[in-house]
């Protein structure tokens, strides 16, 4: 009998999570897709769950977005946290403060997409990208419209 087969490990190298100075796009599902950040105690919950472990580890937030169904960021690891870790635990502790707030079930998908921006990208046209999401999905004329989208590490208001 042949032993099942081994999932395909669709991780980079974990040292290039923690390579100060790169910056990765990340984008983050809900649970099976569902319209969980609609509800604006859920989604400020998450807001602030980034807020809170972005300080707590120094991981610099270029730009986030949370639609209703998923997130996008644009972070930068720091010398106290890869960016693995910060996404673990950025997810645990969003799904701890959701149920402290009384909303029950799973928040997160298992797993989330990345891309490191490579040298050509140029950082201010993939944080244009991400804010601007909203006004794609036709949520509102202008992403500072918005309430669940910005920086925490950047002056956007040029954007």
């Amino acid at each position: 009998m042949s032993s099942p087969p081994r999932r395909k490990r669709i991780r980079i190298d974990h040292e290039a999570y923690a390579e100060t100075g790169s910056v990765s796009s990340i984008t983050i599902a809900s649970f099976s897709r569902a319209q969980l950040f609609e509800h604006a105690s859920v989604a400020r919950t998450v807001i602030a769950a980034l807020r809170e472990r972005a300080e707590a580890t120094g991981v610099k937030i270029h730009a986030y977005c949370l639609m209703p169904d998923h997130l996008h960021l644009l972070l930068s690891p720091s010398d106290a946290c890869d960016l693995i870790s910060f996404i673990g635990g950025f997810k645990s502790l969003s799904r701890r403060l959701a149920n402290q707030a009384g909303f029950s079930g799973q928040i997160w998908q298992r797993s989330y997409y990345d891309h490191f921006l490579r040298k050509e990208e140029r950082l201010e046209v993939v944080i244009r990208y991400i804010l601007s999401n909203p006004v794609k999905d036709g949520l509102v004329q202008d992403w500072r419209q918005y309430p669940y989208c910005g920086s925490l590490t950047l002056d956007t208001s040029d954007l």
